[in-house]
């Protein structure tokens, strides 16, 4: 076990966590050396947020890096919010998740993927605030400015917060850029599925 800075978060492994959490389920073996930080005290609590803000904060990132921009997919919008109830439901931060790892769990919703990336964080409210929190991490910045991903799901609950971001297999079902609004307004926003 490894205590942060912050005396409220704890960072364990995946199979050490069953010693820290109350009914922390069994997981994979392949899961076992995850990090998960618990955080019995995660003063967020955000449950709402919007969603159309969120993708043009992605999209502004990836338009300044000359990026195609990204479009939600309902498979990973139900991926990223059952992850981010799982978070919540055991206050952890992990890519951990009792449903497999990401890409099993995205195969099970019949998205056929070729590159997958996952941004989880806590304890913000708003989703200008986890966006710039993750655009200042090297790792979850590659993984917004990602070159290949096509595709994105945001989720939160209780102020635990996930990104999922795919790229498809097959290249033709992708989005063409021009039907692409990349700073939707909520009532304009696309999901595709």
């Amino acid at each position: 076990m490894t205590r942060s800075n912050n005396t409220d978060v704890t960072l364990v492994t995946a199979g050490a966590a069953k010693k820290y959490i109350k009914d922390w389920p069994q997981l994979s073996s392949s899961q076992v050396s995850f990090d998960v930080m618990y955080f019995p005290q995660n003063t967020a609590t955000s449950s709402n947020f919007d969603r159309a803000n969120m993708l043009c904060l992605v999209n502004k990132m990836r338009r300044e890096k000359n990026l195609y921009p990204l479009v939600y997919h309902d498979s990973l919008i139900k991926l990223a919010q059952a992850h981010a109830r799982f978070q919540a439901n055991y206050r952890v931060v992990t890519h951990a998740d009792d449903g497999g790892e990401m890409g099993d769990r995205l195969s099970a919703l019949g998205f056929d993927w070729g590159m997958i990336a996952e941004n989880v964080g806590a304890g913000v409210n708003g989703e200008a605030e986890i966006v710039d929190a993750w655009s200042k991490s090297a790792g979850h910045l590659a993984n917004i400015l990602h070159p290949d991903i096509r595709y994105m799901g945001a989720g939160v609950s209780n102020g635990f917060w996930v990104q999922d971001f795919a790229a498809p297999i097959d290249k033709s079902s992708v989005v063409p850029i021009e039907q692409i609004e990349t700073c939707p307004s909520t009532k304009n926003l696309l999901i595709y599925s």
